[in-house]
């Protein structure tokens, strides 16, 4: 038999040439990927932030419709400065503002507050371009100043002002 040489096949050492280079990728590609994420939790905290209010605020204006859309809670017969508020608001003349429990529900209710001032003077005449004749009617002025704090249950506080003009007949004077 013959035998054949056997070879010797040399390695060179391995250095990490590679590995160096690749880590700092890896860091890289983390990083990027650590701040994606964060980015994209804080924009989705404050696309929920932007629903919260908006859901809010349309229902704080809810609820001054439908107090203005009442007719008893508007008071034509009270002197200027008389105020018709919710029953949870304190130093009013009446607290007998209502909402409707379709609207807000009982157990939130007390989050709101409604406040019907008359404003002076007690009747005026209706400002012009509203289609009426200033013989006919006198105008009073009402201002509803409507608060929903639902802050305790993470739905924010808004407060809206606005102002109601009531036409009165002149023979109903």
């Amino acid at each position: 038999m013959t035998r054949g040489k056997a070879e010797v096949v040399c390695i060179p050492p391995q250095v990490g040439s590679v590995l160096l280079p690749s880590l700092i990728f890896l860091l890289i590609l983390t990083l990027a990927a650590t701040t994606a994420m964060r980015t994209s939790t804080m924009e989705l905290r404050m696309a929920g932030n932007e629903q919260q209010r908006v859901e809010t605020f349309e229902l704080t204006q809810s609820i001054v419709d439908q107090v203005v859309g009442n007719p008893d809670n508007i008071r034509v017969a009270g002197d200027p400065g008389y105020v018709n508020c919710t029953p949870n608001v304190p130093n009013c003349n009446a607290n007998d503002v209502q909402i409707n429990a379709n609207l807000l529900a009982p157990s939130r209710a007390a989050n709101a507050t409604v406040k019907v001032e008359r404003l002076a003077p007690a009747l005026s005449a209706p400002p012009r371009g509203i289609n009426t004749s200033t013989d006919a009617f006198s105008a009073a002025r009402f201002e509803v100043d409507t608060t929903y704090d639902g802050t305790a249950i993470n739905e924010g506080k808004v407060g809206i002002v606005q102002g109601v003009l009531v036409l009165v007949p002149r023979g109903a004077q």
